[in-house]
């Protein structure tokens, strides 16, 4: 299957890798310069992928409206996250706030 992806940040290349290793044919498109470019700024340069909390604790810091996150978070929670990217050699550190 071809699959194409808009967005190179964390999200993006999650899905583009995930789509891959599941044989899939992926084309990211990413406006900036390479995949990732944005994720070197945030935290302050310490490249924020998701909260280390439940789904609970993530969802009640969505405004109103939010319901609607619950179905997907609860089938691909924030540790399934943390363990792909722990998974492909990406060394992960929770912080203050479980940033």
């Amino acid at each position: 299957m071809n699959i194409a992806i808009i967005g190179g940040g964390a999200a993006g290349a999650y899905a583009a890798i995930w789509s891959a290793r599941s044989g899939n044919d992926v084309t990211v498109f990413e406006q900036n310069g390479y995949i990732g470019q944005k994720l070197r700024i945030t935290g302050k340069g310490r490249c924020n992928l998701t909260n280390n909390c439940t789904v609970d604790e993530f969802m009640e810091h969505i405004p109103e409206g939010g319901k609607f996150l619950y179905s997907s978070l609860t089938r691909h929670t924030p540790w399934n996250v943390m363990t792909f990217f722990e998974s492909i050699g990406v060394p992960l550190k929770t912080e203050r706030g479980r940033r």
